[in-house]
C-alpha cells in the first residue's frame, strides 16, 4: 500500500488517508491470528499500530472535511 501511495502521485491527501485507514483497519484479523499462533509480540505491535493509526487518520479526515 505504501509502494503504491508513493508512486501514484494522483493521490491527494484525503485518498492517501482513507488508503491508510483502510490498511491499518486490516490490521485485527492479522493481530487475532498473531494471538493464535501464540506471537503476542506481534500481536500486541499490530495492535498497537491499528489504534495509533486508525485515530489519526480519522482525526485528520475529519479535520479535512471541516475545511
Amino acid at each position: 500500500m505504501i509502494e503504491a501511495m508513493t508512486h501514484d502521485t494522483t493521490h491527494d491527501a484525503r485518498t492517501a488517508l482513507y488508503d491508510l485507514l483502510a490498511g491499518a483497519e486490516g490490521c485485527a484479523p492479522a493481530a487475532r491470528a498473531a494471538r493464535r499462533a501464540q506471537d503476542d509480540e506481534l500481536a500486541d505491535f499490530l495492535c498497537r499500530a491499528q489504534d495509533e493509526i486508525v485515530g489519526e487518520a480519522r482525526r485528520l479526515l475529519a479535520q479535512r472535511a471541516a475545511e
